[in-house]
C-alpha cells in the first residue's frame, strides 16, 4: 500500500514536472538554452541557433564569448523579461551568480523549430543598488583610479559620487577631447570652419589606430573629417594632422581654459608618433633623455631627433612603459569640466557638429531610448584605460561621468572597469 503511494506521488511530480515543461513557450525554450551555454567549452550550437546566424558567428567565436562570461561571472542562475522595444524582439537581464547582471536581446524565429536568428550579449553591470556600493568594488581593484559622476543642475555641476576625483593620471587617447576644444574655439571665433580642407602630410602620419595613415599623401581632407575620425575610431593620424594645423601652443593654452588644474604637465603637448617614438625607440633611450630636459630642450627634441626618429623602426608595445611621466594627463575633475566646457560651447548652430562628433561611437552598449545623448571618447595604452561620457537622459537633464585606472605592474581588467562605468550610468538615471 505504502509503495503505491510512493509510487502514486513519483508519477503525479513527473507529470507535473512534463506539464511545467511542456508550458514553456518557445522563446522561454530558447532562453533556457542560452543560460545553459555559459559553461566551459559549450557545444550544440546547431540545435540552438539559425544557420544564417552561424555564418555570421561561427562556432569558435559562440565558445570563446560563453566561456570567457562563464570565467567572468560564473553561471547564469536568473533571468529577468524586460519590456520589448519592438515585437520579435525581447530583452533580458541574466543574473550572475558571481554578483552581475548582463543585459540579452533576443529574436527567436517564430516558425518551427523555433530557431535563435538574433542574439546580443550587453558589457556585465555589478549589482549594486547605489553609488557608495559601486566605488567599493572600484576600489578593490589594482593600480590607481579616478571616478567622478555629476550633473548640471541650476547652470552648475553638481557632484553625485566621486573617487580620487584630483588625482592626475594618464588618459592614454581621450586627450584628444582637448584638441578638438580648440578645434571648437577656433570654430566659433572665425579663425577656421568645418569644410575648410586640408591635405595630408607626410610628416605628419601616425601609427594605428585609425585608418588615414594608409591614405594617399596629399589627400584633401575637411577639419570636419578629421574630427570626426579622431573622436570616434581613435585616428592617431586624424589627430596629428589637426595638431599640426592649430597649433601645438594653442591646444596648451586650452588645457587651462578648458579646466585642467595641471596643464604644465601636459606640455609640451605631444603628438601621438611623438609618444610612440620616445617610447618604443628600439634604442630605449629617447624616453630618459627626454624626461630629464626642460621644456624648451623637450620641444626642441621633439623638432629635431624625434622628428627625424624612422616609425618603421619602433618596436612592439609590451607592456606599461612611463605611464606615469610620459603621457597625457588629468583627473576625472579635469575631464568633467572639459566635458562641461564642450557640453557649454556647442550649444549654436556654428558648434554643434562638434557634440554630434561626440556622439558617433557610444563606446559602451548603452540604451538610446534612455539616454537620446551619448557623448564619448575613451583612451587606453598598456595599463591605462580611460572612460568619459556627456549624457542627457530622456528627462532633458545632463550628467557627466570619468573613470581612468593606471597600473604599471597588472593588466588592467577591462572588463570589469567596463562593468562599473556601465552600471555608473544605470544608476544616474
Amino acid at each position: 500500500m505504502v509503495k503505491n503511494f510512493i509510487v502514486s506521488i513519483l508519477l503525479c511530480l513527473l507529470l507535473t514536472c512534463l506539464t511545467i515543461a511542456q508550458d514553456k513557450n518557445p522563446l522561454e525554450k530558447r532562453v533556457d538554452d542560452v543560460v545553459g551555454l555559459f559553461r566551459n567549452a559549450p557545444t550544440g550550437y546547431e540545435k540552438i541557433f539559425a544557420k544564417s546566424f552561424l555564418d555570421q558567428v561561427p562556432n569558435a567565436q559562440l565558445t570563446q564569448i560563453f566561456t570567457d562570461f562563464f570565467n567572468q561571472l560564473g553561471r547564469c542562475v536568473k533571468t529577468n523579461h524586460l519590456t520589448s522595444d519592438s515585437p520579435g524582439v525581447d530583452k533580458f537581464d541574466l543574473i550572475f551568480e558571481k554578483g552581475f547582471s548582463v543585459p540579452m536581446t533576443i529574436v527567436v524565429d517564430a516558425n518551427e523549430p523555433h530557431y535563435i536568428s538574433s542574439l546580443l550579449l550587453g558589457n556585465p553591470s555589478p549589482l549594486v543598488s547605489n553609488f557608495n556600493q559601486l566605488l567599493a568594488n572600484l576600489k578593490k581593484l589594482p593600480g590607481e583610479t579616478s571616478f567622478i559622476a555629476a550633473k548640471i543642475k541650476d547652470g552648475k555641476l553638481e557632484t553625485l559620487a566621486t573617487h580620487n576625483p584630483d588625482s592626475p593620471l594618464a588618459i592614454g587617447s581621450a586627450f584628444k577631447l582637448y584638441v578638438l576644444s580648440e578645434l571648437v574655439r577656433t570654430i566659433k571665433t572665425g579663425e577656421h570652419k568645418w569644410t575648410d580642407v586640408i591635405t595630408l602630410k607626410a610628416d605628419s602620419l601616425s601609427l594605428p589606430s585609425g585608418i588615414i595613415h594608409k591614405w594617399p599623401i596629399g589627400s584633401p581632407i575637411t577639419l570636419h573629417t578629421l574630427a570626426s575620425l579622431m573622436i570616434s575610431i581613435s585616428d592617431n593620424t586624424a589627430t596629428d594632422q589637426l595638431v599640426q594645423f592649430l597649433g601645438r601652443e594653442k591646444i596648451e593654452k586650452i588645457l587651462a581654459l578648458t579646466g585642467n588644474a595641471k596643464p604644465d604637465r601636459n606640455i609640451p603637448f605631444l603628438k601621438t608618433i611623438e609618444l610612440f617614438k620616445l617610447k618604443l625607440d628600439p634604442s630605449g633611450k629617447s624616453a630618459e633623455i627626454y624626461l630629464a630636459k626642460d621644456i624648451n630642450a623637450r620641444r626642441e627634441m621633439l623638432n629635431n631627433e624625434i622628428s627625424k626618429m624612422d616609425k618603421q623602426t619602433l618596436k612592439p608595445f609590451p607592456k606599461p612603459l612611463y605611464i606615469d611621466k610620459l603621457e597625457w594627463f588629468a583627473s576625472a575633475n579635469d575631464m568633467c569640466r572639459l566635458m562641461n566646457w564642450l557640453h557649454e560651447q556647442t550649444q549654436s548652430d556654428l558648434t554643434k557638429p562638434a557634440r554630434d562628433i561626440l556622439a558617433i561611437n557610444p563606446g559602451l552598449s548603452i540604451s538610446e531610448k534612455d539616454w537620446p545623448y551619448i557623448g564619448f571618447k575613451g583612451g587606453s595604452e598598456p595599463g591605462v584605460l580611460n572612460l568619459t561620457y556627456l549624457l542627457q537622459s530622456s528627462k532633458g537633464q545632463w550628467y557627466f561621468l570619468s573613470l581612468t585606472c593606471n597600473d604599471p605592474n597588472t593588466p588592467i581588467d577591462e572588463a570589469k572597469l567596463f562593468a562599473i562605468t556601465q552600471r555608473a550610468i544605470d544608476l544616474l538615471n
